[in-house]
Formats: C-alpha cells, structure tokens, sequence
C-alpha cells in the first residue's frame, strides 16, 4: 500500500514538473498572436481599456481611455485589474494565477503579470464583433454592439519567477451596448477551461480592482513631472452586499441580491470628477458551496503595495514569528472591509485596492469550464451607479438581453464654409433584384430594421444630436443640442418626414451657422415607435454608436493659384487659460489654415529658414488644417513672426503667408 501511495505521489511530481510546458497537452502550436494593448470599449458612455494579456485599464501608460467616464471627458475611473482564480492543486498546494496586482505602471505589472497570451491556432487571440446590423463587423453571434473576445492561459512565467500555473485557459468576452438606458456598463464574462491532466478543487474567483478616480486635465497622471500630478489617496472605497450578510446599512433597499464594490473620489476635482465607478458581481455559471450560514462572497480592501506577497499562507519578512494570509486565504476569508473596524478604518480616503471574490467551487476536472461575470459600472453619483448596476443585472439574468431598436446610421461628413453636411445610407427591405431581403441583412439598417422583440419593422425617425465643445464632460443628451427630429409620415409621432435623398442617394441634413475651427461633436440617432400591443416602448440607439468629434470649415480650393490661403487667428494671442505650468506643451490651442487645396504640404519656417513644424494634409472634404502651435519635437513655440508656406502636392504650386505669434 505504501509503495503505491509513492508511485502516485511520484506520479503526480512528474505532472506538476511539467507545469511550465503547457504544450505537453496542447495542439501543434502555431505563431504567437501579438499582444493588444490599444483595446477599449467605446460604443457606450464608459471607455474601459482591455487586452489579451489578461489585465484590465492601462495603469495610465497611454492617453487610450483606461476607464474613461463619460467617453472623451479626460475623466478617469481605473488604473487597473484583473481576474484572480485559486485552487488546491493535485499535490495539495495551493495556488493563485492572477491578471493583475498592485503595480506602478504597464511595466512593472508585466514583470508579475501570471497570464499571457494564447499561441495555438484553434485560438483566435482577439475577435471583435457587433450584433447593430450596419455595424463593417456585424456578426451573428455577437452578444451585444461591441463585442471584444480574447483568450490567454496562466503560462507567463513573471520575471520574478515563483508562479506555478494552475494550468487554465480563460475567454474573457467583453460586452458594451449602445443603446441610453444600458451604456452606463461594461460586462465581463470569464470562462475558465481546466486545461491540465488534473483536478482543480476548492476554486475561489475574483475581479481584483485598482481604481483610481480624477480629471486628466486638471491633475495629470502621465507625466511623473507634471507640476500638478495625479492625486491616488484622495479616493473612497466601500461596498454593497447582500441581505443576511452584511449590515443592512450595506444593503440597498430594492437590490437584496448585491454584491458590489465601488469608489469615488473625495474633492471632486472642482466639478470635473465627481462620478463614482464600481463592479459588482453579476453571477457564476454554477453556484458557490460555503459551509452552512457562510458568506459565498468576500470583499477586501487594502492600501496598493500591500497585496499578499505569496499565494498561500508565507511568514512576514519583518517578522518571522507572524503569519501572514496568502492569496487564496484573501479570496476565502469572507471578509467584508468596509468603515472603521479593530484591523483597519476604511472608510477613510486612501489610495485603495480592493477584491470581490467568491466561492468555493468544490472541483474543476480536466476540460470542464465554469464562468464568472462581473459588470463594471459607472454613474454621476452613488444612486446613479446602484440603478446601473441593477440594469446590468437584469441583463445578465436574462442571458446579456439589452433590447434595443434600430441602429444608428454610418455617417459621412463633408464641409463648407461655417456648415457641416451630414449624409448616411438609409436603408432598403428588397436587394437589387427586388427579393425581400433576409431580417438581419445590413442592408435593412436602419430604416427597415426588424425588431427582434415583434419581427416587425420598428424605424420611426431620426434625432440629430449637436455639442459645441472639445470634451464631452457630461451625459450627452443633457449637454448636446437636438438641432433636428425627423418622423415618418405614419400618424404616429410629429409626422414631419424624413431628410431628403442627395444625388448619391443618402440622406443628407446640412447644419448652417456654424464657427469654422471650432469644435463640434455630431451624433445622428435611429428611434422605434412604441407598441403597445407588446408592451414595447421607444428604444433609441446610442450617442457614441456614430458620434464624431468634427471642425467645421471651407471645402478645399480647386487650386493653390490664387486661392488666397490664409491662416486665423493671426496674429495669436495664447490665452493663459491654456498655460501649463509646466510650459512643455500648449495642449487645445489651434491656429488653423484654411482654404487648403486638397492635398499639400503646410511648413512654417521661424526667421532664420529653420522649419518649425511640417503638417501633411490631405482631405478631399475640408479645406483646413489646425496646428497647435507645438514644434516637431513638441516643445511650445515662443513668441514672435513666423512665415508659412503651402505647397499643392498636385500642381506643385506654393503659396507663403505670414503669421505672429505673441504670449
């Protein structure tokens, strides 16, 4: 007996051994896909950074949204975060992998990052799809307007080195809607596959989370030198759980069913970062087994650089006589971290980090897979957020259902003089030969769009949707302008028709009035009729589902002879209110140049011959170009007369101009 009890542990070592070659039980591996760092939802109101590399915002490494909030108002919500998912391995160890931990930077969060990419050809490494049928990448099995879908196993082997993989691969599927009353979220669903010969056992999941909440603009996160840096301890963190767990001051009224973490920052930043973000767990694809009377979720909070140094239990370095909780003792504590308690006062504004996590699950076998989702929500204030969180809810428990009605149309631009000409394709129910055309044809969309709630045609108009301003800094309905609603002509709704069809056939609506160079975000929504018959009512499609940041000007001249191009404002008085103390750079000043030909080359020369800043430009549509006033080498320029010269890339004729600059 004792002999074969050591032929089983021997056994097992040699499995275990063989950890680090996952290709022992994989396909022929092909090329390694490459990594996708430029990932992030952008159909709805939260602009969430994502990759294939298993980690979650973009710990301010780029100015792509990390965890933007509204999308392009520079106000931002994450820093970081990732799944963590622990077991008891085969030998009895007990094991972590984690997408992320408390890190300063891409950097250093790469050198202990345990997940890595997917390298075999079964496996797509990142697959983005849409289910809005005039969406160029519309797929039937797209769960929502932006679908992102990646895959990686817990293979990365961190400089550091000491992980051992728990031998899993996970789909990570990311899902964002459109449509107002469910863009306030972004969803995510991990599906954990045991890809390893052994059983996993006593599994606990979690989303680890680095929020971080502040205006880009006003403190600034991406320069270390910045004279006004971000500030990471001016942040509350707390959480909601549910009803028999935790103190009822904890549990919503209406959502006994909660279990939701969430931070807010304490100053607000002058008005500019007052939202609050939060992720809540949505549910599990089997239900977790505590012990009777035991919490099936834990929530933990700790100030950053304080995560468990070790994935079990491990002796605190300071003092070798205490031990200190693992990771996986972290996940399974039960905890629930919030205001002041005999270990800490949380309730308290800090730089934290923080974990939701639950089970146990009491066995993964080789090739089974369980799932967890969770939503990442957003909101103007604590009410706000609950009522988010609720929609995503019930769009979880009804299998990632958002209803919704007829997409936004694709939008052209096109340009003259103090006007913008919208145009988009309307739509048609019969294909070139006259069939009817199939109800999810992108040809349909949007004007003979099929609900999937009647199989009906649902379109009933148009609304186009106008903000003049560079940063949407606020709910885009309530900030923007309806410059115009246009009904079909039903007897239902104002009746006021439909734009007119232009030569090529589109639907074109031209807005007059306008200030050349300045900036103006344009948005044309689709809007359904009610139905009372099936307890229907209007559905909207979504601002940032065509939304586009434009700046209005001349259309480009015929040619360069004789043209007259010039330059505005000239001369240029900067304005103090852009000054950056720093004086490095002069970020949202503009000279514009304007009555371009279509394609040229623009070089402003200081006296002395030297070439300042070259600017290609080429715009069939719009015969202006900005520069912001920043050298080649993105120094501020200083003061004084400098000479620009336009060459016609087409004719090769050049035209010089002067222009002054004074601060």
């Amino acid at each position: 007996m004792w002999k074969h009890n050591t032929l089983i542990a021997l056994f097992l070592v040699a499995i275990l051994t063989s950890v680090w070659n996952p290709l022992v039980w994989a396909d022929e591996p092909c090329d390694q896909p490459p990594a996708r760092t430029d990932l992030y939802t952008n159909v709805g109101l939260l602009g969430l950074g994502l990759t294939n590399l298993g980690y979650l915002g973009n710990s301010f490494s780029s100015r792509l949204p990390s965890g933007e909030y509204y999308l392009n108002s520079n106000t931002e919500h994450v820093y970081s975060g990732g799944i963590w998912v622990g077991a008891v391995m085969a030998d009895g160890q007990v094991r972590v992998s984690t997408g992320s931990q408390d890190a300063n930077g891409v950097g250093a969060g790469n050198e202990i990052r345990e997940f890595d990419l997917i390298g075999f050809c079964q496996d797509d490494s990142v697959r983005v799809m849409s289910n809005l049928q005039n969406a160029l990448n519309y797929d039937l099995s797209a769960l929502a307007p932006q679908h992102i879908e990646c895959n990686f196993n817990d293979y990365a082997n961190p400089e550091g080195g000491g992980h051992v993989p728990l031998g899993i691969k996970i789909n990570m599927r990311v899902l964002a809607w459109s449509t107002p009353y469910a863009d306030d979220f972004v969803m995510l669903n991990y599906r954990i596959v045991n890809i390893s010969p052994w059983e996993l056992r006593d599994l606990y999941l979690g989303l680890w989370m680095d929020t971080t909440v502040g205006n880009t603009e006003q403190t600034d996160p991406y320069d270390g030198s910045a004279a006004i840096p971000w500030n990471y301890y001016d942040d509350f963190n707390g959480a909601w759980g549910g009803a028999g767990y935790v103190d009822p001051s904890h549990t919503p009224d209406n959502d006994p069913g909660i279990w939701m973490a969430y931070e807010h920052d304490d100053d607000g930043e002058d008005g500019l970062a007052t939202s609050w973000i939060g992720y809540r767990l949505l549910g599990t694809s089997e239900s977790a087994e505590p012990l009777a009377g035991q919490s099936p979720v834990s929530y933990n909070q700790w100030g950053f650089r304080h995560v468990p140094q070790a994935d079990d239990v491990y002796l605190d370095p300071d003092d070798p006589t205490v031990e200190l909780p693992g990771k996986y003792q972290i996940m399974s504590n039960r905890h629930f971290d919030v205001g002041e308690t005999q270990e800490a006062n949380y309730g308290i504004a800090s730089n934290w980090v923080s974990i939701l996590s639950t089970g146990p699950f009491p066995l993964l076998a080789p090739n089974d897979t369980i799932s967890i989702t969770f939503a990442v929500v957003a909101g103007a204030d604590s009410l706000s957020l609950l009522s988010n969180s609720k929609v995503a809810q019930l769009a979880y428990d009804d299998s990632f259902n958002v209803p919704g009605g007829p997409p936004s149309p694709i939008l052209d631009f096109g340009f003259e003089e103090n006007s913008v000409v919208l145009s988009w394709t309307p739509g048609d129910s019969l294909d070139a030969d006259g069939n009817d055309l199939v109800s999810d044809s992108p040809l349909r969309s949007p004007e003979h769009h099929i609900s999937e709630a009647t199989g009906q045609e649902d379109f009933q108009g148009y609304r186009v949707f106008r903000y003049q301003g560079l940063n949407i800094t606020d709910e885009p309905y309530e900030i923007s302008e309806l410059v115009a609603q246009f009904d079909i002509v039903d007897g239902i709704g104002f009746d006021t028709g439909l734009p007119p069809l232009n030569d090529e056939g589109k639907r074109e609506f031209i807005d007059t009035n306008l200030l050349d160079g300045f900036p103006y975000w344009y948005s044309v929504v689709s809007y359904s009729a009610p139905n009372p018959l099936e307890g229907l009512g209007e559905f909207q499609s979504g601002f940032n589902e065509n939304g586009k940041l434009v700046y209005p000007g001349p259309s480009p001249s015929g040619s360069s002879s004789g043209s007259g191009v010039g330059v505005y404002p000239n001369p240029y008085r900067a304005s103090s209110l852009f000054d950056n103390p720093t004086g490095e750079q002069e970020l949202g000043r503009k000279i514009w140049f304007t009555r371009l030909p279509a394609r040229c080359t623009i070089q402003v020369f200081n006296l002395v011959g030297e070439v300042v800043k070259t600017i290609d430009h080429d715009n069939p549509a719009l015969g202006m170009a900005p520069w912001d006033t920043l050298t080649e080498y993105g120094r501020a320029v200083a003061t004084g007369l400098y000479i620009y010269a336009v060459t016609d890339l087409e004719t090769g004729e050049v035209q010089r101009g002067k222009l002054v600059i004074i601060k």
